[in-house]
C-alpha cells in the first residue's frame, strides 16, 4: 500500500487467517527493525486516547520485494509463477 500506507486492522484482518495477531505484530516489528516499512500512529479521529496505526512500506522496501537488492535470508518473498 504505497504510498499511503495500510491502517493495522486492516493488516491483521488479511492475515488473520494465517498467523496470529501477536505473530503480525512481531513480523511488522521486525520489519520496521530492518527498514524495511514504517510505523504512524495518528489520533482515532472519535474515540479519545486511542490512536489509529498505519504501516508503510519504504523505498528500501519495495527494492527487497521487487528484486532489486540483495535479498534479505530473514525475508520470506513469495515467487510469482
Amino acid at each position: 500500500m504505497y504510498p499511503d500506507g495500510i491502517e493495522r486492522t486492516s493488516l491483521v484482518g488479511i492475515y488473520h487467517a494465517y498467523e496470529h495477531v501477536d505473530d503480525i505484530d512481531k513480523s511488522v516489528a521486525y520489519l520496521m527493525d530492518k527498514g524495511y516499512c514504517t510505523k504512524t500512529e495518528t489520533p482515532h479521529p472519535y474515540k479519545a486516547n486511542m490512536f489509529v496505526t498505519y504501516y508503510k512500506i519504504t523505498p528500501k522496501g519495495i527494492d527487497l520485494v521487487e528484486g532489486n537488492m540483495e535479498p534479505d535470508t530473514g525475508i520470506l518473498i513469495p515467487m510469482e509463477a
